[in-house]
């Protein structure tokens, strides 16, 4: 694959796919965070003079349809306010058409409407991605996030340029975890927790080729337990649940788990984390995620890589993102990569 510094830009019309699935309430973005990380991208291609840019994002599940409170607006508005372009809003796809077969002058920067609000993005429509990339020269995929999705803008779209790349936060992603799965510092764990066995046991399964012990949590174990699922000596599961009063609703982890975790975390090179190990947005049921990442904090030899939104919201919400090594912003592509999945994003730019 291509890295963005091995493409030329200038004079060029370039389609880049960015992730702004962003909170937004009141009709204002109030979290920026990934919109202003995308800024490394997009003015790294604005500093090379293109033709022009056209930024591509979705929010939310719209399901095909144009639904006001999924707009992107709020982040065109945010976008505008942060890079001082001016920046063009398109509202639909023939107004697209008009500016890729436009000829002379070009508005620099121009920014699609959620590109799920045309239900051929989710359908993998490729005469859609032929006719929203007509003419673009170069396309740029920044979100690795989305990219385990068979959508329009992330496997169709690169079929239309004649060159393909991927950009700053992509690349970085790509490399971190990449590291994550293959190649950790040993002694290595990982921490699994949250939800959904079925998506995390492949993850589970893949890890325990390269890591020395997996700890799990949350649901994860919960379901583990109830199953009886006979997994491999270096996956730890809970043994005690906390509230002591409260044990058969298995809340949240107690203090000989926390105990056998804190052994592993502390003798630890590397520390993978995904998924709280309990309910911990109830206060009486956070003391386990809480200390966990206290304990993978308190590690000043470790590498620490986090990622998935519930594992973020956890963090942010009980102590501080500041201190771990590498913060992903991917959830669902984060885990099928770490899995061992060949994402769909990842072979359209190959």
């Amino acid at each position: 694959m291509k890295t963005l510094k091995e493409v030329s830009f200038k004079d060029k019309k370039v389609v880049l796919r960015c992730d702004f699935n962003v909170p937004i309430e009141d009709g204002k973005v109030v979290e920026n965070k990934r919109i202003k990380e995308a800024l490394l991208t997009i003015d790294y291609i604005l500093d090379q003079n293109p033709k022009m840019l056209l930024l591509v994002s979705h929010l939310g599940r719209p399901d095909g349809k144009n639904v006001p409170e999924f707009s992107l607006e709020p982040v065109y508005k945010e976008l505008k306010e942060l890079t001082g372009e001016e920046i063009v809003n398109v509202k639909n796809i023939k107004e697209m058409k008009l500016i890729q077969g436009k000829q002379g002058e070009f508005r620099r920067v121009y920014f699609l409407e959620n590109i799920r609000f045309w239900p051929e993005e989710e359908a993998s429509d490729e005469e859609f991605a032929e006719e929203v990339m007509a003419g673009v020269d170069v396309y740029v995929n920044d979100a690795f996030s989305a990219s385990h999705r068979d959508h329009s803008s992330i496997t169709k779209f690169p079929k239309f340029a004649s060159e393909k790349c991927m950009g700053f936060l992509f690349e970085e992603e790509l490399n971190e975890l990449t590291k994550a799965k293959n190649n950790p510092q040993r002694p290595s764990v990982a921490i699994i927790g949250g939800a959904k066995i079925a998506t995390k046991l492949p993850v589970i399964e893949k890890l325990l080729e390269n890591y020395d012990w997996i700890l799990v949590g949350g649901m994860v174990a919960n379901e583990a337990l109830d199953k009886g699922l006979k997994l491999s000596e270096k996956v730890i599961l809970p043994v005690d649940f906390s509230p002591e009063d409260e044990q058969h609703e298995r809340f949240d982890i107690g203090p000989k788990t926390l105990e056998k975790f804190g052994e592993k975390i502390a003798e630890a090179k590397f520390i993978l984390y995904n998924g709280p190990v309990g309910m911990f947005e109830e206060r009486k049921y956070s003391v386990g995620t809480g200390m966990v990442i206290d304990m993978i904090l308190n590690n000043k030899n470790a590498y620490t890589v986090v990622g998935g939104g519930e594992t973020i919201e956890a963090i942010e919400d009980l102590r501080e993102l500041k201190g771990f090594g590498y913060v992903s912003m991917s959830g669902g592509a984060m885990l099928e990569f770490l899995g061992g999945e060949n994402l769909p994003g990842i072979k359209a730019l190959e």
